[in-house]
């Protein structure tokens, strides 16, 4: 066992080497691809498209049998086919039963769509801040806050990431608001520009264009310009070649500086995009990535801008991304690409500044139109309306077809195929999907292979361990449920407390026998300040054979005392017996209680069994029955769900004698709509008790609310000074 100076220093690595991967490490992918299709042989391939009508709505019903697959003009037929809706419960599953999954099923088999979505969207937002100006990215930030605030589901999981990778930390996945508003709040000017502030200005569009394109107009006409600039002008009579050729180098030594960063820029940006395609790998479904750009040059020439491009749609293909490309400059002019701005004679009567504006402005675009198109996405352009962009990107990729065919020739196999999806008898629709195709390798191949990752050096168990607690996305090989809140008692102060669970059917513990398994625990809180505080465990479980009858998850607890700050709570488990692992992670924003605000502590959930009928329903007055609590917060509809909290730092009276007047409001929420609301309650005014941190506790019965996901949403309400704080919690009824 190691010493705990020794498991610290390894938490402290960790908390590092996690804040260092929120920039995400550049992948960069192996081999040539072709520009249509990616050249992976197999003998099922599969590709994904949209069908909309002329008012751009989704085409429903739509069967196999009605589309049309050509391969470089000759029809295929469709081998399978489901109809699918993006985060609903069942989208995971219908995607292993397709080409490569369990249960494969012919296109004549094809089932009805789920009619209840529940999973949740996964939606990214990657902010371009290496080519954001100012003012866009402020348009931006205020259009984040509003969608995470009024637009984002119930159940959608959020990330705001950056090309800077200023965001550090928080760039993570989550449904928590209070981390994707710190989020928002850290995204900072970081536009590259070059650091010239004379009147001669030259963009990264024009650089290219001289450096690369050798445009002799473009640079006659910022030779002139500087000549203009610093007055270099040649005595009456004299030769003003030296001048001209003065102004030259000054003119090719700035646009060659400025193209050479501009592609190290480029080419960080579409590294950092792929990475984190790559990184969704293991979340199942379709994933919408917006990307938020003001534009930016590519070029084949010198530059390896357009074959990383290629690759970003391939990747997509790959990991089932959709990518929707926003130009935040909207219909508003960018000051930083008006050339204007020399103040010298219009290309000397030329117009070839006029010209190369609108090429610019075309220029920059381009890379977003290759993009969304490759990706199966659309380019939004000249729209000023974040919100109306967002929406559609959402609506338009909510539901989706996904087609498998066989190859027939070795072209097909090898990916030199292009690939083209009609309705038949049907132009007025029209089919969007993406350049690229994704076919997974055969069943065989990949099982060679995983055999033979298995032949390598094999990790200890302790690294096995910091793996899944270190990993993107939780790990469920061992199912582990979390639940973390804050309380702040009058031994310790500021308190997290954490409550694990491991259902116990999922352990190898044996029944009849005096038998044991053992599980290993790590856990932390981290903070993105390099606070870590951390925690090691090892439970030792006998068997239990009325446990287990009865299906009584195995639940233990942790404390752990920390500063105010924004969290996230990580905890992992490794079976010895077996060597499962498993992870959960959980975001905790734990507020500065002691500097004397109203607040609320965390939501704490339990379960307690429905009251027989001569019983009467608890309630906040009477004295609470013990109650264990529960970690997963999933409760059968037969079940009564207690929730406590305590109201912390209660306003006194104006004498500072009078009990505090404080009335606590709960209600269930299913999306945004309340459909159940417990009746307001005041707290008992005993002024002998600790009046500041006052608890409160509460039933429901959840038998008049259909199985779902629900939030429960407490306000307390100071009647004093009017104050409130508020508290909710997610919860699942079975």
């Amino acid at each position: 066992m190691q010493s705990p100076k020794s498991f610290v220093l390894r938490v402290l690595l960790f908390a590092a080497l996690l804040l260092s991967a929120a920039h995400v490490a550049p992948v960069r992918a192996q081999g040539e691809q072709d520009d249509e299709v990616l050249r992976i042989k197999t003998e099922l391939v599969q590709t994904d498209l949209m069908v909309f009508d002329k008012q751009g709505r989704f085409v429903e019903g739509l069967g196999p049998e009605q589309f049309e697959l050509t391969l470089d003009g000759k029809p295929r037929p469709v081998s399978f086919f489901e109809r699918i809706v993006a985060g609903s419960n069942t989208e995971a599953a219908q995607l292993a039963a397709m080409p490569g999954g369990a249960a494969a099923k012919s296109a004549g088999q094809s089932k009805a769509p789920p009619s209840s979505p529940g999973a949740g969207r996964v939606i990214f937002f990657f902010l371009d801040d290496l080519h954001l100006n100012e003012s866009s990215l402020a348009r931006a930030r205020q259009a984040l806050a509003e969608f995470v605030e009024t637009e984002m589901g119930q159940d959608d999981r959020v990330a705001i990431v950056s090309a800077s990778g200023q965001v550090g930390f928080l760039q993570q996945l989550t449904d928590y608001k209070p981390m994707l508003r710190e989020a928002i709040s850290r995204l900072k000017n970081k536009r590259v520009s070059e650091a010239y502030s004379g009147r001669t200005q030259i963009t990264e569009y024009q650089a290219n264009q001289v450096t690369e394109h050798n445009n002799r107009a473009l640079m006659n006409y910022l030779i002139v310009s500087v000549m203009n600039e610093f007055q270099l002008v040649a005595p009456k009579g004299g030769d003003s070649r030296g001048l001209g050729m003065i102004a030259a180098n000054v003119v090719r030594n700035r646009t060659r500086q400025i193209d050479a960063e501009s592609k190290m820029t480029t080419a960080n940006l579409l590294e950092v995009l792929e990475s984190l395609m790559l990184s969704s790998t293991q979340l199942p479904g379709r994933k919408l990535v917006f990307f938020i750009s003001d534009g930016f040059v590519v070029d084949e020439r010198g530059s390896g801008s357009m074959t990383l491009l290629k690759r970003v749609t391939e990747m997509a293909a790959r990991t089932n991304v959709v990518v929707y490309t926003m130009d935040a400059r909207g219909t508003f002019n960018d000051p930083a690409v008006d050339a204007g701005r020399n103040d010298f004679p219009e290309g000397m009567g030329t117009g070839a500044t006029a010209r190369n504006l609108t090429m610019e402005a075309s220029a920059m675009q381009t890379p977003l139109h290759i993009l969304a198109e490759g990706t199966g996405g659309r380019a939004i352009l000249n729209s000023n309306s974040f919100r109306d962009a967002f929406r559609q990107g959402v609506n338009e990729t909510s539901n989706y077809y996904l087609l498998a065919w066989r190859p027939e020739t070795e072209e097909q196999r090898a990916g030199r195929a292009r690939i083209k999806v009609s309705v038949k008898g049907r132009p007025d629709l029209r089919v969007r999907l993406r350049r690229s195709y994704y076919a997974p390798p055969p069943a065989e191949k990949a099982g060679e292979k995983s055999a033979g990752a298995a032949k390598g050096k094999a990790l200890t168990p302790e690294a096995e361990l910091l793996a899944a607690l270190g990993g993107a996305y939780p790990r469920r090989t061992l199912p582990v449920a979390l639940s973390a809140g804050y309380l702040n008692t009058a031994e310790q102060g500021l308190a997290l407390k954490v409550s694990m669970q491991v259902e116990r059917g999922a352990l190898d513990v044996a029944t009849g026998e005096a038998q044991k398994s053992e599980v290993d625990v790590i856990g932390a809180a981290i903070d993105d300040r390099g606070v870590v505080v951390s925690f090691k465990q090892v439970l030792t479980l006998a068997a239990d054979p009325s446990a287990q009858n009865e299906r009584e998850p195995v639940v233990w607890h942790q404390q752990l005392k920390l500063p105010p700050g924004l969290y996230q709570v990580r905890v992992a488990v490794r079976e010895r017996a077996s060597g499962r692992t498993g992870s959960a992670q959980q975001w905790v924003d734990v507020p500065d209680v002691p500097a004397g605000r109203f607040q609320l502590s965390s939501l704490f959930f339990g379960e307690r069994k429905a009251a027989r009928p001569d019983e009467k329903f608890a309630t906040a007055v009477a004295g609470p029955r013990p109650v264990m609590v529960d970690v997963d917060r999933r409760f059968p509809r037969s079940s009564v769900l207690r929730f406590q909290t305590y109201v912390y730092n209660a306003p006194r009276g104006g004498d500072g004698g009078a009990a505090p007047d404080v009335e606590i409001q709960a209600r269930v929420l299913s999306g945004d709509r309340p459909v159940m609301t417990v009746a307001p309650t005041r707290l008992p005014a005993d002024t002998t008790k600790d009046l500041t941190r006052l608890p409160y506790w509460s039933e429901i019965a959840l038998d008049k609310l259909p199985p779902g996901k629900y939030v429960l949403q407490v306000t307390a309400l100071d009647r004093k000074t009017r104050g409130s704080a508020s508290q909710q919690c997610s919860f699942v009824i079975e």
